[in-house]
């Protein structure tokens, strides 16, 4: 479960002046961030599918709600709340919330996915794929710091996110399949901010 949070989370700090950019890719990835620049609010509903060699494959349903870099990622056993201030990791079997501040620098996001590429990464133009019966253009990313993950592939087509697939070092493997996107939709402000009052059983830990 950690890995499928990190996809989305991790905070990461990167080289720029290594980067490695195909034009073609990196025209594809500016269209497409600009385009979910300017719908400020938007719903991406996903499957996610986690994979650990010898093990038993993971797949779940996640949904996220963001209002320009404020979001709420539902998890089925972690929740995640960014204020615009601090960052509320919740989890449901732990009963255990966390609260840190919003780390400077690189961080992925549901709000900056199609941003991080600018920098830390050395990017790829992989050509053209079907996937569930629609064209996609596909970017290979691959850290410029070695120790971080091996590669991300992304999926887009009409400027939007189709697929994000992510290989670790060690062998694991993560797969977020979009299932919906909404654009342009009003999100509940409660749904971008943290209530106490909901979690009165919970352990809050702040770091």
């Amino acid at each position: 479960m950690k890995k499928i949070v990190a996809l989305l989370f991790i905070c990461s700090s990167f080289l720029l002046w290594a980067q490695k950019i195909d034009p073609e890719a990196k025209r594809l990835l500016d269209t497409a961030s600009a385009k979910l620049s300017k719908n400020s609010t938007f719903y991406i509903k996903f499957n996610y599918l986690y994979s650990v060699p010898g093990q038993k494959s993971v797949t779940e349903i996640g949904q996220v709600y963001a209002a320009k870099e404020k979001y709420h990622l539902i998890l089925p056993s972690i929740t995640q709340i960014y204020d615009g201030n601090k960052i509320y990791t919740i989890s449901k079997e732990d009963k255990e919330i966390t609260s840190s501040d919003k780390e400077d620098g690189d961080s992925l996001s549901p709000t900056n996915i199609l941003s991080l590429y600018k920098s830390g990464f050395n990017i790829t133009f992989e050509g053209n794929s079907t996937i569930n019966n629609v064209k996609c253009s596909i970017i290979k990313l691959v850290p410029t710091d070695t120790k971080k993950s091996k590669s991300i592939l992304l999926a887009l087509s009409n400027n939007k996110i189709v697929r994000v697939s992510e290989n670790y070092n060690d062998g694991s493997s993560l797969i977020l399949m979009i299932i919906d996107f909404k654009e342009n939709l009003i999100v509940n402000k409660s749904l971008l901010t943290f209530d106490k009052n909901n979690y009165k059983d919970y352990t809050l830990t702040e770091l």
